[in-house]
């Protein structure tokens, strides 16, 4: 996110990376939905889609009811 003050200053917002042991230990079953950032659910969910796994299969690996996770999985279907 840039942010523009009226000064004409501008400033970038510090953006959030990844943690990939975390995404990697959602895969396998050892995180569950309230322990990622968002960003990370959003990754795992990609990932689990795109390796064929449905809705249920998905939230039963982050230990979350389907529906909480219904739009990422259905906005995951157009991310590569």
């Amino acid at each position: 996110m840039i942010i523009e003050f009226p000064s004409g200053r501008i400033a970038a917002a510090p953006v959030r990376k990844l943690d990939a042991l975390a995404v990697e230990a959602a895969l396998n079953g050892r995180r569950t939905y309230d322990q990622l950032h968002q960003r990370e659910v959003f990754e795992v969910v990609r990932i689990a889609r795109r390796r064929g796994d449905t809705l249920d299969q998905v939230a039963a690996l982050l230990d979350v009811d389907y529906f909480m996770i219904a739009e990422e999985y259905e906005a995951a279907a157009g991310a590569r």
